[in-house]
């Protein structure tokens, strides 16, 4: 770490708001939100916050690379601080961690019980707050740094080691040299840009291929059957899952391809990316749960079943983004190299995860062993199982995170893990559904009744019973099987052959 000492007092152009004081409440959460955005990936970002007496401050984070051959930095970081009520009986220094052990090895509880003087002499750098400059605007640093060995998290932080207590307004801007254009990137996201730009790619070929499907069906079915199973409730999840993780892309490909540009992107737009991302998983997590019960593979699914499945996710699932946008933008990320899911918000969400498996498990156990000498049973064996793999990415990721992967690839690790997943078993579940694909277990029936009629319909009043032998079997037409088979609704009693 190389100071650059103090430069000159010009103000440096705000660029977007990172940071609130430290007193927000809850009563606040939605507008602090919106607010804290940029805090925890811009690299322009500004701020206040309250330093308490004989204490310590972090006001945020960057991860540098590192060149091992290089004898010159390659990185910067630019600090302005204003404290203008500092007096000369204070004193109040910026100091620098990085995250070794010696350093800053993280939140804990022999770190909480250090001194304030203790801190400081933990600190890679530090200089004293000049009192004299900061009444009449405002001290500005600036520091190069050189990395020989691995990429590493450093913190910025104000201490106020002479028990009066100190109001800050900061502006922190890092900047990765050896990155060239993408210079505002942190280590541990460099590759944010590239890897949304690929899901948004994908997903756009998944949109592609279903509405192919679609235009297949138009073309090779009469106009009611082909009307009847394009609106059929297990294919409008499945369009909608696929749009919303393609939109969900596509704004988070928009907001780094702007933050490689100025360091700040657009928080909001990052913002509505996730809400989108949290739908379209909601979505698929819909869809395993129908597809566990037997719907669309052995029994026929209705408006009425997406609606039961959405009612009884919904509230949990918004419950767990509502934890991860708060872990994400928590104001913890300034001291910490935990990513949102290896911090308490991030268990509880590897938690929902579980239970969610559980649940799909103990379905599709339920379903097999009564379908088990139908030739459907294959399907609950084999490709139920695959499918139930989806629900453990996330959990595999934040274990191999916390164990195995080092800090600075945490995030793009499990990035590319879930966003693989979702996207493969969305694949999947577009070919199982493709127009003339006969190896398929997966299955749309038509005619459909009116889902207002559907709604109305309880196993009390369809009893699980086979028609007389005197009655005709109803034949429907297969989408995806050539095999002539027998079709038992559950709800409302009739046997189909296929």
């Amino acid at each position: 770490l190389e100071p650059g000492g103090i430069v000159s007092q010009s103000r440096v152009p705000m660029v977007g708001h990172s940071g609130t004081t430290s007193r927000v409440g809850l009563r606040g959460l939605p507008l602090a939100l919106l607010l804290l955005a940029p805090c925890c990936v811009a690299m322009f970002s500004e701020g206040s916050a309250y330093v308490p007496a004989n204490s310590t401050v972090f006001i945020g984070k960057f991860c540098f690379t590192y060149d091992p051959t290089s004898s010159g930095s390659i990185g910067r970081l630019n600090i302005t601080i204003s404290a203008p009520t500092l007096t000369s009986q204070q004193s109040a220094h910026l100091v620098i961690f990085d995250d070794e052990s010696e350093s800053y090895p993280g939140p804990s509880g022999q770190w909480a019980a250090l001194s304030c003087s203790d801190r400081m002499r933990h600190a890679k750098h530090k200089m004293k707050l000049d009192w004299k400059k900061l009444q009449a605007g405002q001290q500005k640093f600036r520091f190069r740094l050189r990395e020989h060995l691995r990429p590493r998290f450093w913190y910025i932080a104000v201490a106020d080691c002479s028990g009066a207590g100190l109001d800050i307004a900061y502006q922190v801007e890092a900047v990765n040299d050896a990155y060239g254009s993408t210079a505002h990137f942190p280590t541990d996201k460099r590759l944010a840009l590239p890897a949304f730009a690929l899901l948004s790619l994908a997903y756009g070929l998944l949109a592609a291929a279903q509405r192919r499907a679609s235009a297949l069906l138009g073309a090779g079915a009469g106009a009611d059957s082909a009307r009847h199973k394009a609106l059929h409730p297990f294919a409008r999840l499945l369009v909608a899952g696929i749009v919303l993780g393609l939109a969900a892309s596509v704004l988070s490909t928009s907001h780094f391809f702007v933050f490689a540009r100025n360091g700040v992107g657009a928080p909001v737009v990052r913002l509505c990316a996730q809400l989108l991302c949290a739908a379209s998983r909601f979505v698929l997590a819909s869809l395993l749960l129908l597809l566990s019960e037997g719907k669309c593979v052995s029994y026929v699914m209705v408006s009425a079943d997406a609606r039961r499945i959405g009612s009884l996710l919904g509230p949990f699932l918004a419950s767990c983004l509502f934890l991860e946008l708060w872990g994400d933008y928590s104001v913890a990320r300034r001291y910490t190299t935990d990513y949102v899911y290896t911090t308490s918000f991030g268990c509880a969400l590897v938690c929902v995860d579980l239970i969610l498996l559980s649940r799909y498990v103990l379905n599709l156990r339920r379903t097999h062993a009564k379908e088990f000498d139908s030739s459907e049973g294959t399907f609950y064996r084999r490709w139920g199982a695959l499918y139930g793999l989806w629900f453990l990415a996330l959990p595999v990721t934040v274990l191999l995170s916390l164990v195995v992967l080092a800090p600075y690839v945490w995030w793009i690790i499990s990035l590319a893990v879930n966003g693989s997943m979702t996207v493969a078993v969305y694949a999947a579940l577009v070919i199982g559904l493709w127009p003339g694909n006969t190896r398929s277990y997966l299955k749309l029936r038509a005619p459909m009744l009116n889902d207002e009629v559907l709604g109305e319909c309880s196993f009390a009043s369809f009893p699980l019973t086979s028609p007389s032998k005197d009655s005709e079997p109803m034949h429907l037409p297969s989408l995806l099987e050539s095999k002539s088979r027998s079709y038992r609704h559950p709800k409302l009693g009739f046997s189909t052959v296929g």
